[in-house]
């Protein structure tokens, strides 16, 4: 299978369910009371991370999600059942992004763990719901509200233990085949590793005897100069960089390794500075290709940047055992880890417009809006404050609900507002594609 960690979907939550307009019908009764259920709230569309896949590949063949509507309410206070909730399994390390605002919506750092990404649409509310001592029979009901739908992209940081960093040729894959149970190609050319290669190291004691301990060593590709701008595999590689506990600077003792430890983490920095702050060490390889004189040289300079350097030939097995235990010892605890390196996500919430009133004269002139008196029509169009939203919930029962709305309407402070802007009697409100005339209780009262 091959590899592959960037991924775009789009997901679709199902619609909540109508509430039922019902009212009870039994023998000998002639006229029952409302009796009509709730609807379903629609299922929602949930990544989950699970362990045992390391690339989104198994996703390709399928693009798009759409989540079960809810089931109407029916009579008999009967509930519609809600829609089943539709889970994508993907590795541990995918971070889901609303394509359209760019936001982390999702961050799975531990297996198991579960993120909604579009949220189910709400139930509408039977007509049982809306009795009141002076509506004994109401003839309306609520309807479902729409799920929620966004493109999103994946993008899969690998979640490795150790990971090995390096320029094309360093040893890196070498390096890994030695240390695990792995088996990367390995070719004397710049990008052999064009994906991310995983082994398992198993720690050993002085006698070379397994013990009960394991950790993971990813190979990640080489990175080149303006990685961080995307040049070569640039973010590619960093992307994955960024999830390892512990990283291994792989230098190749014959070229320039204060050079490139130092363009490393020139990278690293630009592409994000708390990379630097990782547990880390150097992997001074290929020793056997130099006299012993040199390598101690090397490693003398190497130390001035404050990360512990062990001489290792991938080649012939030097420094190898030196190395293992070093990265077990090094290797921060794995939940304290995923908690504080998980990414930021914004709470998911669907903030309400504040109310603002827009006012308008519709011209004699242009042959609309006129009222009976021949003049041009004062109109108030009403955006923000939930109303159009609430209004569409009673789209198909707008003339039975009107009183039930307006006392709504009323309660939330819309007539108040319309009052202190200077509305008149007779003017017309605009709410979405709805229209009503404005009526002024305090004129009309007594």
């Amino acid at each position: 299978m091959a590899f592959r960690d960037v991924l775009n979907i789009e997901v679709a939550a199902g619609n909540g369910g109508d509430g039922s307009m019902s009212f009870h019908r039994a023998k000998y009764m002639e006229k029952g009371g409302p009796d009509g259920g709730h609807g379903g709230k629609g299922g929602s569309i949930v990544l989950r991370a699970i362990e045992g896949v390391e690339s989104l590949e198994r996703l390709l063949g399928r693009r798009k999600f759409k989540g079960p509507n809810g089931a109407y309410g029916e009579g008999r206070l009967r509930q519609g059942s809600d829609g089943e909730d539709i889970y994508i399994d993907v590795p541990v390390g995918t971070t889901a992004f609303d394509e359209e605002s760019g936001k982390v919506i999702a961050d799975l750092v531990r297996v198991g763990q579960t993120k909604v990404i579009a949220r189910g649409g709400l139930g509408g509310r039977g007509n049982s719901t809306f009795t009141s001592s002076t509506r004994q029979a109401p003839r309306f009901a609520e309807l479902g509200t729409p799920g929620q739908k966004r493109r999103v992209r994946l993008e899969l940081r690998l979640i490795a233990d150790v990971g090995l960093v390096g320029y094309p040729n360093a040893g890196k894959s070498s390096l890994l085949a030695a240390l695990s149970r792995a088996n990367p190609a390995i070719a004397d050319y710049p990008f052999t590793t064009l994906s991310p290669i995983l082994g398992v190291v198993d720690r050993v004691d002085t006698h070379g005897s397994p013990l009960d301990e394991r950790l993971t060593l990813a190979d990640i590709p080489g990175i080149i100069e303006g990685a961080s701008e995307g040049k070569g595999l640039g973010l590619e590689f960093l992307r994955h960089i960024s999830r390892t506990r512990v990283l291994v600077y792989v230098l190749d003792v014959t070229r320039d390794p204060v050079g490139e430890l130092a363009q490393l983490q020139s990278e690293l920095r630009s592409y994000d500075p708390t990379l630097l702050e990782q547990v880390s060490l150097i992997a001074l390889n290929k020793v056997e290709l130099v006299d012993e004189d040199l390598a101690v040289m090397v490693e003398d300079e190497l130390i001035g940047s404050g990360l512990p350097v062990l001489q290792v030939s991938a080649k012939e097995g030097q420094g190898l055992n030196e190395l293992r235990e070093s990265l077990f010892q090094l290797l921060p605890d794995r939940e304290l880890w995923a908690q504080t390196h998980a990414l930021d996500i914004e709470p998911d919430v669907i903030r309400e417009a504040p109310l603002s009133l827009e006012f308008r004269i519709d011209p004699a002139a242009q042959g609309v809006g006129i009222i009976s008196d021949g003049q041009p029509e004062r109109v108030w169009k009403v955006v923000g404050g939930g109303f159009e939203e609430r209004i569409v919930r009673f789209s198909r029962y707008l003339e039975e609900a009107s009183e039930y709305l307006g006392n709504v309407f009323k309660r939330q402070g819309l007539y108040s507002a319309l009052k202190r802007a200077g509305a008149r009697e007779g003017d017309t409100v605009e709410i979405g594609p709805h229209r009503f005339e404005y009526f002024d209780e305090d004129e009309n009262k007594g």
